[in-house]
């Protein structure tokens, strides 16, 4: 499908040259279609960079709610969380690159504000897993937004350093660094340690 591949191209283009200096000409013709096939998927480069996040954002959520819909135990889903974050990332360090380096230079306002209430939006999702938790007498009683949003930035942190650093720690690694210092935390009956 025509719209793939232009997601596709952007990716690799938003990473390779960053979202200022790639351009929707570039885009197109990395992605093999005319421009004005271009704009029919996408009005401008500015939404097809918040398409980009919020299509890596959705895919995770998918995963997540399939998860929560399983009847797993509130510690496996906690794990799966930090596996589907961690996957989204590994599996494609094109995403990893805008969502670690691109964010912070110099997008237009309009944009920011929305990859903004995005990230809130993904952050009140994790929040309301901890609150079941909290619920159900598993979960500390604490600020369970702010907690989700600790968890999410421990994520983004070891996974821009997993990426940055030629992955010289396996993934398995972080994943249980992160599963272990977020569950010694957050879990009633844990050891600290």
């Amino acid at each position: 499908m025509s719209r793939n591949k232009v997601l596709e191209a952007a990716v690799e283009l938003f990473a390779e040259k960053g979202y200022h200096q790639a351009s929707m000409d570039d885009i197109a013709l990395r992605a093999n279609v005319a421009k004005g096939t271009l704009y029919y998927h996408f009005t401008g480069k500015s939404q097809l960079f918040r398409t980009i996040v919020s299509d890596g954002l959705q895919r995770i959520k998918v995963r997540i709610e399939a998860d929560l819909n399983a009847g797993l135990a509130l510690e496996e889903q906690i794990k799966r969380v930090i596996g589907h974050n961690l996957d989204l990332f590994t599996e494609s360090s094109g995403l990893a690159h805008i969502v670690f380096h691109e964010l912070t230079n110099g997008i237009e306002e309009e944009v920011l504000a929305e990859l903004k209430r995005m990230r809130e939006e993904y952050v009140r999702f994790i929040a309301g897993i901890l609150e079941e938790g909290q619920k159900l007498g598993i979960v500390r009683l604490m600020n369970s937004t702010l907690a989700a949003a600790g968890l999410l930035g421990l994520l983004d942190s070891c996974c821009d350093y997993f990426l940055s650093n030629n992955r010289q720690i396996s993934r398995d690694v972080i994943e249980n660094f992160i599963y272990t210092t977020v569950t010694s935390g957050l879990f009633i009956g844990r050891e600290q340690g």
